[in-house]
């Protein structure tokens, strides 16, 4: 089996408005929950947001991990608790931060294109245990926020391992 190299990463997610009411399906946001997204936001990019690239060390296969950590999920759990239309909007805020970082590291992404989930592999598989987390067979690792895509960029839905259940897959069977 592979040994997959692990590098750590430097997360810098830009927070961008229009990307955030997009994924939220919102058309305004108030001043002062604003103001709470912020405090989240910094909290999170220095604390929680991870990233890393796995790399196998013969050249073949790398990609790009990158997951907020338990701390934000319960953070997200305690304001959805308190009021869930708040839980859903900071819901949003966490995707919003997972995706915008992955646009830095992939600027395909930027330009509209998806992040395909490939089939991790037991190299793979053996990075997400050291790192402390479990592949799920329906094509998830074991943190709500998340993201694992080819790195560099390497094609959309006929690279992804969920095509035959995306909604927006172009190669599923119509």
């Amino acid at each position: 089996m592979p040994k997959y190299d692990i590098k750590p990463l430097t997360p810098q997610p830009e927070f961008d408005m229009m990307f955030y009411m997009e994924i939220a399906g919102e058309t305004r946001i108030e001043g002062d929950l604003l103001e709470e997204f912020e405090t989240f936001w910094d909290q999170w990019t220095a604390n929680s947001l991870k990233a890393y690239e796995l790399k196998n060390p013969d050249g073949e296969g790398q990609f790009l991990l990158i997951y907020l950590g338990q701390d934000a999920e319960d953070a997200i759990e305690g304001v959805w608790q308190d009021s869930p239309t708040h839980g859903l909007l900071f819901h949003a805020l966490a995707i919003t931060m997972v995706m915008s970082t992955a646009q830095g590291f992939v600027p395909e992404l930027r330009a509209g294109k998806c992040a395909p989930l490939p089939r991790p592999g037991e190299g793979v598989l053996s990075a997400f245990e050291e790192l402390g987390l479990t592949w799920n067979e329906e094509g998830s690792v074991n943190r709500k926020y998340a993201v694992l895509t080819p790195y560099p960029y390497a094609g959309g839905c006929e690279v992804c391992y969920l095509s035959h259940s995306c909604p927006k897959s172009t190669v599923k069977a119509q």
